[in-house]
């Protein structure tokens, strides 16, 4: 329960400083844990970044004083950390569809984005299965491309790898023939590098980068079934059922999906989730 507890203690201080700086040095405080780790679990178990449930919940309070008091815009824009009110009409009107003026008169529609509040989820009906591997130093080599909280571009890379040949070229010096997505987590800038690699012995081929992963303990799940949905819910699962109940804790290393090449929206397509860990 540790870690759900240290969860909504970063979701108090969240809200108790809507209106003042949010810094993220004091968030990874209270996760415990690095920022990029804290960024890439509370998105994959909210389905939406720590800056994306911030931004929603500020715009959620400006309307309630846009309708309860009679501040002016600007006034309220400065309050949630805007530096303008054009930016902050430009934000309240692609959330709220409406601008900040029109939310001041009555039966306007607006939209709320309620706090959130984690729980321990406990299923018992589906059970995880999982193994742990203790694995030497080893070399990832391929491509990588750099997303923002905003903006996913990993499944856009994917695709510009296969079509440009990337891919086949990195399979023709993998160890097994399988391919790689290592996610290095995101930055306290909000930033996120993605590798679309390969476990290699071999130099890496024109164009591409190597990264030295040390030795580490890995937790090693399987996603089986059609690559969209299955892969996101397990990734789910483990971040919101068994790490919560499990005295293992995320390292502050990339984490791996490795594809074993087929059909990704075929009953039986295999990907393996790696995630280091040490013991809490």
């Amino acid at each position: 329960m540790d870690w759900i507890d240290r969860l909504n203690e970063a979701i108090d201080y969240i809200e108790k400083n809507l209106d003042n700086e949010i810094s993220n040095d004091v968030l990874g405080k209270i996760a415990l844990c690095p920022m990029g780790t804290l960024q890439r679990t509370f998105s994959l178990m909210t389905g939406i970044t720590i800056s994306e449930y911030i931004r929603r919940r500020k715009l959620t309070m400006a309307a309630f004083d846009l309708q309860s008091t009679d501040c002016k815009v600007i006034d309220i824009a400065m309050k949630y950390g805007y530096t303008s009110s054009d930016a902050f009409c430009v934000a309240f009107k692609r959330m709220h569809g409406t601008s900040p003026i029109n939310a001041k008169h009555q039966n306007i529609r607006l939209k709320s984005y309620p706090r959130l509040s984690f729980t321990l989820k406990i299923e018992g009906e589906i059970e995880m299965d999982y193994h742990i591997v203790e694995k030497e130093s080893f070399k990832v080599v391929g491509k990588i491309v750099t997303s923002t909280s905003e903006e996913n571009k990993v499944p856009a890379f994917w695709n510009q790898c296969k079509e440009d040949g990337t891919v086949d070229k990195l399979i023709n010096i993998s160890v097994d023939s399988t391919t790689i997505g290592m996610c290095f987590g995101y930055n306290d800038e909000g930033l996120n590098d993605y590798m679309v690699g390969v476990e290699t012995n071999h130099e890496p081929i024109e164009g591409t980068k190597t990264i030295e992963v040390t030795k580490s303990t890995w937790l090693v799940f399987e996603s089986i079934g059609p690559i969209q949905p299955n892969l996101g819910n397990t990734w789910g699962r483990i971040y919101g059922e068994f790490l919560p109940q499990s005295t293992y804790k995320q390292a502050c290393l990339p984490t791996i999906e490795k594809y074993f090449g087929g059909n990704v929206n075929a009953d039986d397509y295999r990907v393996e989730i790696w995630i280091p860990i040490i013991t809490k």
